[in-house]
């Protein structure tokens, strides 16, 4: 099934950290004052002199130099062995800079990679185990109410991933895509793609129908708009040409949002390349890297 890229994962944590402690703490998390959201903050480790290693966000959770806690969260779209070396580092380095408890939560909307991030990583003698909070298909809600999906489109977006292939999953998209209407221009191009890319053959006929057949009433020139941009795309999966161009779509998207000079050589070299996995290797590189030429040098 298509899954949502590590970056867009990223992207969603890192535009909405709200989300991760609703989803932890469903009830708790409905009065919480605005001084005790979470905030964002660097994620390298260079306390520890380890200035190569990131996690893919870092989450403050009361004071910022004094913090009650800590919340490192990962996205997670495939099964990465390395991870589980890399994943107690990134606790353990918070929990020395800080002092105070830290908490690992992976973001997998793939039941099977949900599964294998959830398993248990022992240092040793089982005397200091770490056991990642994940937020799978079980954890994430199915959202297809407008108004409460308009009041987390990340969420929204991210049910989609989660659910893209369950019965009614037509119902989550037409809420997710509501959700990203009126939003800042860089969510409003995004989310779209994320949501027609991960939308199952069958939703997305459903979704298809329903429109077609004068049972969902437009409600804006938006969705009217991206629906039938994604539906052209849609036809196009499965071949191979169609699938790079989607892909180099994106890069370029993320490669502005981080600021990049996108020129046309930029454009002509991200679309000369036909081969998915090396753009899939270079959007990786995109949030960390510091130059174009670091996002490029990325191997497959």
């Amino acid at each position: 099934m298509p899954k949502l890229s590590h970056e867009a994962l990223v992207q969603l944590v890192r535009n909405a950290p709200e989300v991760i402690v609703r989803l932890l703490e469903p009830e708790a998390a409905q009065d919480v004052p605005l001084h005790a959201l979470p905030r964002v903050t660097a994620t390298e480790f260079v306390d520890l002199n380890f200035a190569e290693y990131r996690a893919d966000a870092l989450l403050l959770l009361g004071e910022r130099e004094r913090p009650g806690e800590v919340i490192v969260v990962e996205a997670q779209s495939d099964v990465d062995p390395r991870k589980r070396r890399t994943w107690p580092l990134y606790v353990s380095g918070p929990h020395v800079r800080y002092g105070c408890p830290v908490t690992l939560v992976v973001v997998a909307p793939d039941r099977d990679v949900a599964d294998w991030c959830a398993t248990p990583i022992d240092l040793g003698r089982g005397r200091f185990v770490l056991h990642p909070l994940v937020l799978g298909p079980r954890q994430i809600p199915v959202i297809t109410d407008f108004e409460v999906a308009r009041r987390s489109p990340e969420l929204a977006v991210l049910s989609v991933a989660a659910h893209g292939h369950e019965p009614g999953a037509e119902h989550i998209a037409l809420a997710a895509l509501h959700a990203s209407r009126d939003l800042d221009s860089d969510r409003e191009l995004l989310y779209p793609d994320f949501i027609f890319a991960l939308l199952g053959r069958v939703a997305r006929a459903a979704l298809e129908q329903i429109m077609q057949t004068g049972k969902y009433e437009y409600q804006s020139d938006f969705v009217r708009k991206h629906y039938f941009e994604g539906m052209s795309r849609g036809k196009a999966e499965g071949k191979a040409e169609g699938k790079a161009e989607g892909k180099a779509e994106l890069l370029l998207k993320l490669l502005r949002r981080r600021g990049f000079a996108v020129d046309a050589a930029v454009e002509a070299r991200v679309h000369a390349c036909q081969d998915p996995a090396q753009l899939d290797a270079w959007a990786e590189q995109v949030l960390g890297a510091a130059s174009l030429a670091e996002v490029f040098a990325a191997p497959l």
